[in-house]
């Protein structure tokens, strides 16, 4: 009777461990899931994004040794839009919706982003949008104030060599 109950008990044990792994399993799934919608969105929101920004602009941000477009009211909308993205890239990581890894990769793209003259010179225009969120306006701070990551070179004949154009796959 001793061994039968023994059985009983080890046979509830086991489907707990194994029930438990499985919703484990799910959950690690589901979070990688959600992770590259996540990253599928955001890709996409950039590339509507860049699409609105004028090329030389973009170009020149990327390349300091491009001249500088005039100021306009569309790239300083265009600069606002990049902001407010990045804001919102920066907060779902801080709430820990997008993975370290990602964001590396994202941040990396950002500082270089952010770094450039354009936005270096329109941030002034726009930061008041961003006065109320002290956490933002350090963060971005510190990213403009730090020196812009190198990239490695590319031949002149290959498109890549200035960057993330609008239109293009790059990151932020």
């Amino acid at each position: 009777m001793r061994l039968d109950l023994l059985l009983v008990q080890l046979g509830q044990v086991g489907t707990l461990v194994i029930g438990s792994v499985g919703i484990c399993v799910a959950l690690v799934n589901q979070r990688r899931q959600l992770n590259a919608q996540m990253f599928i969105e955001f890709s996409g929101r950039f590339q509507n994004i860049l699409r609105l920004f004028p090329t030389a602009a973009w170009l020149a941000n990327r390349n300091p040794s491009q001249p500088l477009p005039e100021p306009s009211q569309e790239l300083t909308d265009c600069t606002l839009y990049c902001i407010q993205f990045i804001s919102d890239a920066y907060y779902l990581h801080k709430g820990a919706y997008i993975s370290n890894k990602i964001w590396r990769l994202w941040e990396r793209e950002i500082q270089r982003t952010l770094s450039g003259p354009v936005f270096q010179r329109e941030w002034a225009g726009v930061a008041t949008e961003f006065a109320h969120d002290r956490e933002l306006l350090h963060y971005i701070d510190m990213l403009m104030r730090s020196k812009r990551p190198s990239t490695p070179t590319a031949a002149p004949s290959d498109p890549s060599a200035a960057g993330s154009a609008p239109g293009s796959k790059g990151a932020v």
